[in-house]
């Protein structure tokens, strides 16, 4: 079956979108997340429930709820930071408790002014957008629970972070590289997986490179996100593997090297040695053999290893936790939660039961502006809290108040960090329970099947105001957005190819330029396929046209990263001499290449020198793949 099969049986099967969107992701336990987030949780509402102060308990098990949600997979330093940014920001949230009594229509307008700011600031990074979804679930409960003295949440809620802080200290000084260490491993296991994969392909003529070279790209992001994140002090004594940019610079190298790597001998010792450097990170030992520098294997794998062995002295860099980053998208993200928002304010009127928070409660679950598919979500949403509220109606009839309840609060807590790496409606399964037990203290009902019932009919009006409001009224939103990331993609990818089929400069300073910029356009093609694949995935969880759009693309985006990788293993032999430069037939192919991102009539491409062959070839298969799949690169 061909690239075409595959994209037209899936378009077939009904409601294909709907099936991805129920997939369950594989993910391993965040083991020291959930320990912090079932105690941090859990033991607050215990000890209230103990000394007879239940209420102060569960404000402080609100706070730390909150925070176990926001907490990233991420360095200490980032998440720190988070905590720092999104603790007053979200405690400010109840303040809004003071003026839940103006006219309605006042009330609307200020919400849906506070919601578009809190998408807003969401384009300043994590920490802004955890804080803005953190105090829009704040200000729901504040607007919708009456006679309350909201100070005492507030401070409360300091108490909360404060604590959470502290176990998250508690696991940094147990074991401070930990966040590094993962993201390495899984850099060098990725690399590992794409010699094995590399020599597959050499061996029976296969396609493995492609998928792994993509998992590797993706390894490669992460860590280089990690860098940023990193203070600039060295941790740790001497021979301890640390992570640096020069670390995740040579593994980009290696990546490189293995992509070219046509000797079937190699790849087998390759996959050898990156797997004991996995061994010798993992364990904390440097590496024992000496490599031979001669040979081109070991040439990059010791950069490798030197990298890591020397990394986190003096010239480790660190950006800045605070990017701004407001563009049109953002804007857009955040008219459309300001807009959603504001409706749900406005079930104070028109929903008929006590419970009407809750509805904007569910819109700012929903439409968290960087959560991705606005209307997967939502129907994620409405299936997760179903089955979360039943559970939580099944907890409060049989277990005791009290004590019991706070063990039962603490386990679906220590759910929450693995769900929500698994699936959005299984986060949904344990975290609505939790906030249901937690809020029942504050707003306590003799019916709790009725309530219930209002929370389910509160959760479902609310995924039918974000469907309606946040999504069918915008066709923006119902774009697939993969055209322009591919024409970003042929770019790059032409921009390489230019420069790695001309002359290599005899002055070495301009010779490192060219190589510099080579790795730079190299990147930005890999970065460029990275974000095809991620838009992508997220178009299928959406209802036709989205979806059928995304299937369409992936026989194309395949060829892309084909493309892509025959490119770069040109650039690696042109470097090691081992082919001559090309550069007027190599400019002239880079042009075609470019022409068919922007959407234009593709041209045939001619016959040129030998080592460009493979790249021609594969020029050749994404033009034809474009002519005949229902793709339009010049719609973004």
């Amino acid at each position: 079956m061909n690239g075409n099969d595959r994209t037209t049986g899936s378009t077939a099967r009904p409601a294909a979108w709907l099936a991805e969107n129920f997939r369950i992701k594989p993910a391993a336990i965040p083991v020291g997340h959930s320990i912090r987030s079932g105690l941090s949780v859990g033991l607050p509402f215990v000890i209230g429930a103990l000394t007879d102060h239940v209420l102060t308990g569960m404000w402080i098990a609100l706070a730390t709820l909150l925070l176990a949600a926001g907490e990233r997979e991420g360095t200490y330093r980032l998440n720190f930071w988070i905590i720092a940014v999104s603790t007053p920001i979200g405690a400010s949230g109840y303040l809004l408790g003071f003026v839940a009594d103006v006219p309605l229509a006042a009330l609307i307008a200020l919400m849906a002014a506070l919601a578009f700011l809190a998408g807003l600031i969401a384009g300043f990074g994590p920490a802004f957008s955890v804080a803005g979804m953190q105090f829009l679930l704040v200000s729901a409960i504040a607007i919708g629970v009456p006679d309350i003295d909201w100070w005492t949440p507030l401070w409360l809620y300091f108490v909360g972070a404060a604590a959470y802080a502290t176990l998250l200290a508690v696991e940094m000084l147990i074991d401070p590289r930990r966040p590094q260490r993962l993201v390495l491993l899984a850099l060098l296991q990725s690399l590992e997986e794409l010699a094995q994969a590399r020599a597959a392909d050499l061996a029976d003529g296969g396609d493995r490179t492609t998928q792994a070279r993509s998992a590797a790209t993706t390894a490669y992001q992460n860590a280089a996100g990690r860098v940023s994140e990193l203070p600039v002090w060295r941790m740790g004594s001497a021979g301890d593997w640390n992570l640096d940019g020069r670390v995740v610079n040579a593994a980009e190298r290696v990546l490189a090297f293995l992509l070219a790597a046509d000797d079937p001998g190699v790849l087998p010792r390759a996959q050898q040695q990156l797997s004991a450097l996995a061994g010798s990170v993992r364990t904390g030992t440097p590496a024992s053999n000496e490599p031979d520098r001669t040979d081109p294997l070991d040439g990059v794998l010791v950069d490798l290893r030197t990298a890591l062995a020397d990394s986190g002295g003096r010239g480790s860099t660190t950006e800045p936790l605070v990017n701004p980053a407001i563009g049109a998208e953002v804007v857009r993200a955040a008219c459309r939660l300001g807009l959603c928002y504001a409706i749900a304010v406005g079930a104070k009127e028109y929903f008929p039961y006590s419970h009407w928070f809750w509805v904007p409660l569910t819109v700012c679950l929903v439409m968290k502006p960087d959560f991705g598919s606005v209307f997967s979500r939502a129907v994620l949403r409405v299936v997760g809290t179903t089955v979360g509220v039943a559970l939580a109606t099944l907890i409060i009839a049989l277990v005791p108040k009290g004590a019991a309840i706070g063990i039962a609060i603490g386990l679906l807590s220590a759910c929450v960090p693995w769900f929500m790496m698994r699936s959005y409606a299984l986060q949904a399964v344990a975290i609505a329970p939790v906030v249901i037990l937690l809020v029942d203290e504050i707003s306590p009902g003799g019916d709790t099947a009725n309530y219930s019932w209002q929370r389910i009919a509160a959760t479902a009006l609310g995924g039918a105001v974000v469907i309606v409001f946040g999504y069918l009224i915008w066709p923006h939103s119902r774009r697939a957005w993969v055209a322009q990331t591919f024409g970003e993609a042929t770019t790059a990818i032409a921009d390489q190819l230019r420069l790695a089929s001309s002359a290599i400069p005899d002055d070495p300073a301009a010779a490192q330029r060219r190589h510099d910029d080579l790795v730079t356009a190299r990147r930005r093609a890999y970065r460029a396929l990275s974000d095809m694949q991620v838009r992508m995935s997220r178009a299928q969880s959406e209802p036709p046209p989205a979806s059928t759009v995304a299937l369409a693309w992936l026989p194309v985006a395949a060829a892309a990263d084909r493309l892509a990788d025959t490119v770069s293993a040109y650039a690696v032999a042109r470097r090691s001499g081992a082919k001559a430069p090309d550069s007027e037939p190599g400019a002239e192919l880079a042009d075609q290449i470019e022409t068919l991102g922007r959407g234009e009539p593709p041209t045939p491409v001619r016959l040129v020198a030998a080592p460009l062959d493979p790249i021609a070839d594969q020029t050749r298969r994404l033009r034809s793949l474009l002519e005949t799949t229902e793709v339009r690169p010049r719609r973004v």
